[in-house]
């Protein structure tokens, strides 16, 4: 990772040469790919956790929902993070150094990457601050949710 990356990513002006300048492809593919698993991992979780509370057929009680939907959200996320790595690792084994490359400098340039990405870090970071693991699922969650909308619905 490097500077350039990070500004980059934060969204400040940065000169075609900089943009270049790319010294570790693997990690900042592999932060890209572990952001997308944690966000996937997360919504999937938080969508299976009160679905096993519906089908235990337990009787109606908002907590146990709430707490499942975190629950799972969460370990989900964390799922996403520990499986991360290893999609990073077995996606780029097959890619030459080249391909690697063009990869990730393509993907500075995707806006509509950058702006998941961004938004999910953000989203997930307030969450937290604000509401725990409870702030994480829902940030994680609600950043895809609306990114993906947002994609969809470019004016």
């Amino acid at each position: 990772m490097s500077t350039n990356w990070f500004k980059n990513f934060a969204g400040f002006k940065q000169t075609e040469f900089e943009m270049l300048q790319v010294p570790n492809p693997e990690v900042e593919f592999g932060i890209h790919v572990t952001i997308r698993s944690m966000q996937a991992g997360a919504l999937i979780g938080s969508i299976l956790g009160p679905l096993t509370v519906l089908l235990s057929r337990q009787e109606f009680n908002k907590q146990k929902y709430r707490d499942s939907f975190v629950s799972g959200g969460k370990n989900g996320a964390l799922l996403g993070v520990v499986i991360g790595p290893a999609l990073a690792y077995f996606s780029m084994r097959d890619m030459s150094t080249i391909s690697l490359f063009d990869k990730v400098y393509r993907l500075r340039f995707n806006k509509d990457a950058l702006r998941e990405d961004r938004a999910a870090v953000f989203s997930a970071a307030v969450g937290v601050i604000s509401s725990g693991s409870a702030g994480l699922v829902v940030g994680l969650d609600l950043s895809m949710l609306i990114t993906r909308l947002m994609r969809g619905c470019q004016w």
